[in-house]
């Protein structure tokens, strides 16, 4: 294990960690979670003895020791940085930048590829050792980065925000490759702000807030609410303060679901947001399709007490609705394509544009930026860009925090209770009953395509 025990660490008079211990075990993966500022970064930085503690102590393995990087590194605790192609020697081929370089004038190069060769076997790649390093994409980049790790005698890994400008397939691939490397006994340190992740692959999460350890312990018991109040220290729920429906109604709806042979009935007023819960294959997805025009589905739909014909999705769009699909990379986005041609796709101005991102907090750094390379929350935040450039009467959302990191949440929750306060309806789908005591005026829950209880009619 490597330990801080009671570790203060202050620059001047600013402290930045506060009285933390902390423990990494060999075996585990371990997440670390916090907003900036949190102190996550000078944490890693203390393990990798890139900063020493200004009070309190760091054991390895049971000894206490006085950590510098080379240290660090020669007793296998290795940092795989964020920003990979700083990290990595581009113009050089890839065994050279896998194979520690302290044994490269005394190895023949034949030696020297056959030994990156079964490390890149490791992390999962079969490619060729001798073109440059900068020659393969990002994910390739970042395995080419922990087979150095393994390569430096890694028995303690600490990873950055790993998976962040990773697409969701790639994602998922390198946390499977984390977890192999957790059960040959590697320590892991995952920093991540995706609450999947955690769910999926840590067995102990640690939260810092202003520099304290607020809660060290399993993320998977954890609900939404939980989590922002341990990252803020204060409740979401006060925050989000929801808007208060009027008595008019806006969407009047009876619908058939074709794929259950099912009859609803759906009633929503003005400044509602309507939760539809129940799990994968209740009917969520088919309701909200419907609404949509994107099924056969037989319909009578009013509007602000008009009849509105509603057979595709262009009719529903000049209609008054939005519609944010639960599979955005698929249905949501031209991947390949820019962040403005995504977000201008159904209406709006290059002029104007800017300001509609800023209002969602999309992290980018060029709207000609293709949107492959966002992460998924600012991925679905452009999702909701496209219906935010005029008015929408009702905004069909279908589980639209799915796949997104905790701060993409509470931002997508602000923009619910927006729309809601400016007398928009919402209807908003999610398997999470929390999530939708959270942002739900109202929830009605759905089984094979059949209200649980009555429907609003």
């Amino acid at each position: 294990m490597i330990r801080l025990e009671r570790v203060t660490k202050q620059y001047g008079d600013v402290t930045v960690l506060d009285d933390v211990t902390f423990g990494l075990r060999r075996g585990e993966i371990h997440g670390l979670l916090g907003l900036n500022g949190a102190g996550k970064s000078t944490l890693i930085k203390l393990l990798n003895g890139t900063t020493a503690p200004t009070s309190g102590s760091i054991s390895l393995d049971d000894e206490t020791v006085v950590l510098t990087p080379a240290e660090a590194i020669r007793r296998g605790v290795i940092t795989v940085s964020q920003e990979v192609d700083d990290a990595l020697y581009l113009d050089l081929p890839v065994y050279e930048n896998v194979v520690p370089w302290q044994t490269v004038e005394r190895i023949q190069p034949r030696e020297l590829k056959r030994r990156a060769t079964a490390y890149l076997k490791r992390v999962g790649l079969a490619i060729d050792v001798t073109k440059p390093s900068g020659h393969y994409p990002l994910s390739v980049k970042q395995r080419i980065l922990i087979a150095r790790a393994l390569a430096s005698e890694a028995t303690y890994l600490l990873l950055d925000e790993p998976t962040a400008a990773l697409s969701t397939d790639d994602a998922a691939a390198l946390l499977s490759l984390l977890q192999t490397l957790a059960e040959d006994g590697v320590g892991i340190l995952l920093i991540t702000h995706r609450s999947e992740e955690l769910t999926r692959v840590t067995t102990t999460t640690t939260f810092l807030r202003d520099g304290r350890l607020v809660y060290e312990g399993p993320f998977q018991p954890l609900s939404t609410e939980d989590v922002h109040t341990l990252l803020s220290g204060t409740s979401l729920v006060d925050e989000l303060e929801k808007a208060t429906p009027t008595n008019e109604v806006q969407l009047k709806a009876t619908l058939t679901l074709p794929a259950f042979g099912t009859a609803l009935s759906l009633t929503a007023y003005k400044g509602e947001v309507v939760g539809i819960g129940g799990v994968t294959g209740s009917g969520k997805t088919e309701l909200v399709e419907a609404l949509f025009g994107l099924s056969d589905a037989t319909q009578h739909i009013e509007l602000n007490g008009n009849v509105a014909t509603i057979q595709t999705p262009r009719q529903a769009v000049q209609s008054g609705f939005a519609f944010v699909p639960e599979e955005r990379r698929k249905q949501g986005l031209f991947l390949d394509d820019s962040i403005e041609r995504n977000a201008l796709v159904v209406e709006g101005e290059t002029s104007v544009l800017q300001r509609v991102l800023s209002s969602l907090r999309v992290k980018y750094a060029d709207v000609r930026q293709p949107v492959r390379e966002l992460s998924g929350g600012n991925q679905q935040k452009v999702v909701l860009s496209k219906w935010l450039f005029e008015d929408r009467d009702v905004y069909l959302l279908d589980e639209p925090t799915k796949g997104v990191d905790v701060t993409a949440k509470r931002d997508i929750y602000e923009l619910v209770t927006r729309l809601a306060k400016q007398g928009k309806t919402v209807i908003f789908t999610s398997s999470e009953a929390h999530e939708l005591e959270l942002v739900a005026n109202r929830t009605l829950w759905l089984d094979r395509g059949r209200w649980q209880q009555k429907g609003g009619a």
